[in-house]
């Protein structure tokens, strides 16, 4: 089995569809009701806008056999400050060290600034505790009214990468 990570192209957008899509309605089945999911997966995953941010943002991409299995977006913030965008994983290769792979060589590949911020929805406990059991800590905690629907959000950052301690 062959395993690596790369900078995503426009060829990776139906795989990235997918992806999202897949992983959107796993994680938030019974936090975001599904009609509200849709609508936010028909606005920032629909060919155009993927187009948009596939080649103007940095996208890692994860591949397994060549088939590519999960995705990280990145955006860098302002000078020396990141933010996580996206970060999904097919449902099925959750839980076997690939987040924490895709997350640390993305990292790397795009040489990104810290700290390194993300958003996660307070009920999504298993990104919550996948983030702090790789460094992350809680930044700032709001409510956001996410296409008519009520979410509570925490930010976390990254500071260190796990890596670069000594």
């Amino acid at each position: 089995m062959t395993v690596q990570i790369r900078k995503g192209t426009l060829e990776d957008i139906e795989a990235i569809q997918n992806i999202a899509e897949k992983s959107w309605h796993d994680t938030y089945e019974d936090i975001i009701p599904r009609a509200v999911q849709d609508r936010f997966l028909d606005m920032f995953y629909n060919l155009e806008t993927l187009k948009t941010r596939v080649s103007a943002t940095p996208f890692a991409v994860l591949e397994q056999d060549a088939n590519v299995i999960g995705f990280a977006n990145f955006i860098e913030l302002e000078k020396r400050k990141s933010e996580l965008a996206a970060f999904y994983l097919l449902p099925g290769v959750k839980n076997m060290g690939y987040g924490t792979m895709l997350l640390d060589e993305g990292i790397k590949l795009f040489a990104l600034p810290l700290p390194l911020f993300v958003n996660v929805e307070l009920e999504n406990t298993n990104a919550i505790a996948f983030y702090k059991a790789r460094g992350f800590v809680d930044w700032d905690k709001f409510e956001e009214d996410f296409y008519g629907h009520k979410l509570e959000t925490v930010r976390l950052q990254l500071i260190q990468h796990v890596e670069e301690e000594v």
